[in-house]
């Protein structure tokens, strides 16, 4: 048995034995005489005799309950439940007729008619007989108490383990989309930094070589968490946009307006940058054109973080043919955190590109299944 187990084994006897005393001695209360102190001592040595026999055939059912067929399993119980109110009867005869010897030797205790029709006193194993068949109810229904209470604690335990593994599942997938940093962003930032070198423009390459280090100092640093502040997912995707600028040599402006107030909330990594990266493929297309790239933090109405993304292009116009739009990523990245509680939509055309992803705040994030 577990520990747990255990303790519940202990407490189950516990209340039970400990209600037996009065609720046995009750009827004794309707009668005249009062209760000698023996009787009260033999019943409460009876009581301790139950508190011990009982935690056994509670780790019985507990035993049992794994790779034993069922029947043979009720047959075993069963068998063990006859012999431990049997060993109880006997118990409780033997303590209640030495005490009443001791006690009380000139009273007589039970009698019945003989077959000759005398009035005769009990013997012992009349009394073991009378107490076995009340003992062997009682002890089949704590032991049936047991086995629930056992049933529920197992199903509990149950319910804590998926919801663990649920968790893990999490935190793998959500490992994994962190890991899908575009190959093509690692490429090109660095083959820009390497081009700003070989043209002398050391400066603005140690700056992105700086930019690129916070980026993936914020992006791939929270380890186990998976979830950072707002601030910190702010700040990564504002070097991701500062990089982004200097690739594309000042043809890219930036503007991060955020509620400070929320600053503190809670959202997953990596969130932001896959929506500023779409953003800037489908605003720089075509190349050579001043890009205007937004992004707000706020609350909704519903008292959501609300965080917007627009890019377009300054002087309005755009492609005819702007590049597919594709949030699987971000919307698995919601999915496995929040369940149904987060939505992401995005909006393209051949001038710009929106995108709008709303969270919940708080810790509404607990126990999410993976969509």
């Amino acid at each position: 048995m577990r520990e747990p187990e255990i303790r519940q084994a202990l407490v189950i006897a516990l209340v039970i034995w400990s209600v037996s005393v009065p609720v046995i001695m009750a009827p004794s209360f309707a009668s005249p005489n009062p209760i000698p102190a023996w009787a009260w001592l033999a019943q409460g040595l009876v009581a301790l005799s139950g508190f011990v026999l009982t935690p056994p055939l509670l780790w019985l059912v507990g035993a049992t309950d794994h790779g034993m067929k069922r029947p043979v399993r009720l047959v075993l119980i069963v068998a063990a439940v006859a012999v431990v109110a049997m060993i109880h009867s006997a118990i409780d005869a033997v303590v209640h007729d030495t005490l009443k010897s001791v006690f009380q030797p000139d009273v007589k205790g039970a009698m019945f008619i003989d077959d000759k029709g005398r009035m005769t006193p009990a013997p012992l194993h009349w009394y073991v007989l009378m107490n076995f068949i009340t003992l062997l109810w009682v002890h089949a229904g704590v032991t049936a108490l047991g086995a629930l209470s056992q049933f529920n604690m197992k199903v509990r335990w149950q319910e804590v383990a998926s919801v663990e593994a649920r968790a893990a599942a999490n935190q793998a997938k959500l490992a994994t989309l962190r890991l899908q940093l575009s190959p093509h962003f690692m490429f090109n930032t660095l083959n820009a930094i390497s081009s700003l070198i070989l043209i002398g423009r050391n400066a603005d390459a140690e700056r992105m070589l700086s930019r690129l280090s916070d980026f993936l100092r914020a992006s791939l640093g929270p380890g186990e968490s998976e979830l950072v502040s707002l601030a910190s997912e702010l700040s990564a995707v504002s070097a991701y946009l500062d990089i982004e600028s200097l690739r594309y040599d000042g043809q890219l402006e930036a503007e991060v307006v955020s509620d400070e107030t929320l600053h503190e909330a809670m959202v997953p990594t990596f969130l932001l940058q896959p929506l500023a990266e779409q953003a800037i493929a489908h605003a720089v297309s075509p190349p050579r054109r001043r890009v205007i790239v937004r992004l707000h933090a706020s609350r909704d109405e519903d008292g959501r973080l609300m965080v917007i993304i627009r890019a377009e292009a300054a002087d309005g116009t755009g492609s005819s043919e702007p590049p597919p739009l594709d949030l699987t990523t971000v919307r698995s990245r919601l999915a496995a955190v929040y369940g149904e509680r987060a939505e992401i939509e995005g909006v393209s055309d051949a001038g710009a590109f929106t995108a709008t992803a709303r969270l919940p705040l708080g810790d509404d994030y607990a126990g999410a299944e993976i969509q």
